[in-house]
């Protein structure tokens, strides 16, 4: 805990950085400042919600529009957002899709730095220019850079070593080239506090536009890059031979039994602590949809769940984010995996092992070694020979079944014997297994 000293001094640090930004730039609200980002507020941005707790800090994606977004960040300090989007709602640097926007982050920035900073059009001690920012929110000791951009830049593989790049050069030359300032670099996709919600210290995120948009290429010009080249959209794209590919199969996602929802609903009400009570609610509604639970039911359990989630905690949940978690119960819920869900309700469901072994290597095996470390004899050889045959199918075993020539000759040789005679009639007379009589059937067709 800071003292109240310093903690005053940094107040009105913060408070003289409004000021300073305010005569040179225009105060926007944060809701200006993301539309300026990302042009559609409706479209699915992902919004993390830090925790942090005693021992460790964790961090649950969940995605949501800016505009729910920009409406429940308000009284809150847990909710990050950065300039890209993602395939899947997936926060990391292969997933990223869409850049528009860089964003710097810059510790210990106090009124005299700024001033001086500003004053000489953003210029360095020994007179070199800089990019100016066109977005400069001020998060307390220190300043988030927005460089917004003109269009959004896809991150395809041959542009993300470019993304890299200008956005490492464009911190080092922000952070370091400003007095008394240490290096800060993250990556192009990093997370920050909400603009319009809470710093730290609770107080206000404040926006000021301070310059205009850049073109991706200019701004690499301006940060010291040469010959690097960004590609657009609508820009063809030379691709190396790969040879033929084969067609991707569509994925289905998965479904289960009711007893699964149950289950989890039982877990939220008696496992879900404060950081994961919106994500858990979010899972519950992807579970119902996976179990064919009806929406009314889900909407019902939800609101039974309000009282245990408020009570004895800091901050209370509001009806309004039931009706906002229930939007991921829809089509696409059938994609979604455990670990995401165990990722948004804090914990795992533990399911059963099948002694540690794929389905057919516990259908084939001649015996098991249980806990205890008794040998247990697999009894069932009809499973055991089906699993054995899939995997020949499968080119995961090689070779002739053993005794594959002696039960093929036993089958033909009673086809002879009995030309009107059935498959059941030939495995109570042979001894033979089902699989086994099925297999060579065929081959003993009376002549």
């Amino acid at each position: 805990m800071l003292q109240d000293e310093a903690l005053d001094y940094i107040q009105e640090q913060y408070e003289e950085k409004n000021m300073v930004l305010a005569e040179y730039g225009e105060e926007v609200s944060p809701f200006t400042l993301y539309e300026d980002i990302f042009g559609d507020t409706e479209q699915t941005i992902p919004v993390v919600f830090i925790d942090e707790g005693e021992e460790q800090t964790t961090k649950h994606i969940v995605p949501m529009s800016i505009d729910e977004a920009m409406e429940q960040c308000e009284d809150r300090n847990d909710m990050l957002m950065g300039g890209c989007t993602y395939f899947n709602n997936w926060i990391s640097k292969k997933s990223a899709k869409d850049i528009y926007s860089f964003i710097i982050d810059m510790d210990n920035v106090y009124s005299g730095t700024l001033l001086n900073a500003l004053r000489q059009d953003w210029r360095t001690a020994n007179g070199e220019v800089l990019p100016m920012p066109t977005y400069i929110v001020n998060s307390g000791t220190g300043l988030h850079l927005y460089f917004v951009l003109t269009e959004p830049i896809p991150n395809y593989k041959a542009t993300t070593e470019n993304l890299d790049k200008l956005y490492r050069a464009l911190a080092i030359q922000q952070t370091t080239k400003r007095v008394y300032l240490k290096k800060q670099v993250q990556w192009f996709g990093q997370d920050f506090r909400m603009a319009g919600g809470m710093n730290k210290y609770n107080w206000k995120n404040t926006v000021f536009r301070v310059g205009e948009k850049w073109d991706i290429d200019e701004l690499g010009k301006a940060v010291g890059l040469k010959d690097v080249h960004f590609i657009r959209y609508g820009e063809k794209r030379t691709k190396k031979p790969t040879g033929e590919r084969k067609p991707r199969a569509k994925r289905q996602g998965w479904r289960t039994d009711r007893a699964f929802y149950d289950c989890a609903l039982r877990e939220c009400r008696a496992k879900t602590k404060e950081g994961n009570r919106y994500t858990s609610m979010c899972a519950l509604s992807v579970i119902a949809w996976k179990c064919n639970v009806v929406q009314e039911e889900l909407e019902k359990d939800l609101l039974s769940l309000l009282p245990d989630y408020n009570k004895g905690a800091t901050r209370q949940i509001k009806e309004k984010e039931i009706y906002s978690a229930m939007k991921m119960y829809n089509p696409k819920a059938m994609l979604t995996q455990r670990e995401r869900l165990e990722d948004w309700q804090g914990w795992e469901y533990n399911p059963i092992p099948r002694n540690n072994r794929k389905r057919a290597e516990h259908l084939h095996a001649e015996y098991w070694v249980n806990e205890k470390g008794r040998r247990m004899v697999n009894t069932c050889k009809q499973n055991r020979e089906l699993a054995l045959l899939d995997m020949r199918e499968n080119g995961e075993i090689k070779g002739r079944p053993q005794g594959s020539s002696k039960a093929r000759e036993q089958v033909e040789n009673w086809r002879k014997q009995n030309p009107n005679g059935t498959k059941a009639d030939c495995i109570r007379a042979t001894g033979l297994s089902k699989p086994t009589v099925y297999r060579w059937w065929s081959v003993g067709e009376a002549q």
